[in-house]
């Protein structure tokens, strides 16, 4: 019995520990860091070493706060990327809250499985996952027009040119895959500015970047095989 409580009061106080340790690292990251909003910390199997999510992804440090490690932390025996996959979970979204009238919607056989894609029409990786895309079907795709300026000029207006054609992903479509560019149009609204402000909610700095059904965010042009691989996590 004494063995007994004696290990409670053991676990009781390393539970503690872990959380006043935590605490302090809050406080020092807040003292240290304020302009950088962190959204988590959470301990790792690494003693006193934490997580950190922040910025959108993840690094790692101690209570302290001064020194950071970037990366990621490998389960080599189970051949796990532990920070993969723990971004993935950080970086989930509820889909159900996305603007379906602000996507262009495509169905590809019986559209059973569901990829909610933000991109940018001169990204180049935006053009290796389109082409990736021809290979996978049985598929609905919500298209976010996502033009980022800053590297690409000319994006957004010919995302406004997609917008507004008569058959929205045929003009995707070939400029993406066949370079070929939209045909002129009359202007008319489009949802270009209010994606903008949606995506830097979303911490979408990079294209092109998709969810899944479950809310899983993935970044950057993934292989069909890999897609297909993604779909069957899927629960």
């Amino acid at each position: 019995m004494k063995t007994r409580f004696a290990a409670l009061a053991l676990s009781l106080f390393t539970f503690t520990t872990a959380h006043a340790d935590i605490q302090t690292l809050q406080q020092n990251l807040k003292k240290n860091y304020p302009d950088i909003p962190v959204k988590a910390v959470n301990p790792t199997a690494i003693k006193d070493i934490y997580e950190v999510y922040m910025g959108g992804r993840i690094v790692y440090t101690n209570d302290e706060a001064k020194l950071f490690f970037i990366g990621n932390l490998i389960d080599l025996k189970n051949q796990k990327n532990i920070t993969e996959e723990r971004e993935q979970i950080l970086n989930k979204i509820d889909v159900s809250k996305l603007p379906l009238d602000k996507a262009i919607k495509h169905v590809k056989g019986d559209g059973s499985r569901t990829l909610y894609i933000f991109s940018d029409p001169d990204c180049p990786y935006c053009h290796r996952l389109e082409q990736e895309l021809t290979k996978v079907d049985n598929v609905t795709i919500y298209l976010f027009l996502y033009p980022i300026t800053s590297l690409h000029p000319n994006a957004e207006k010919i995302s406004e040119q997609i917008w507004c054609s008569k058959d929205q992903y045929s003009a995707w479509e070939n400029y993406i895959l066949n370079k070929k560019m939209p045909a002129k149009v009359a202007k008319c609204d489009t949802p270009i500015q209010p994606l903008a402000k949606l995506g830097e909610a979303l911490e979408i700095d990079g294209t092109p970047t998709f969810f899944l059904k479950d809310g899983s965010r993935i970044s950057g042009a993934k292989s069909a095989a890999d897609i297909e691989a993604l779909f069957k996590n899927v629960k």
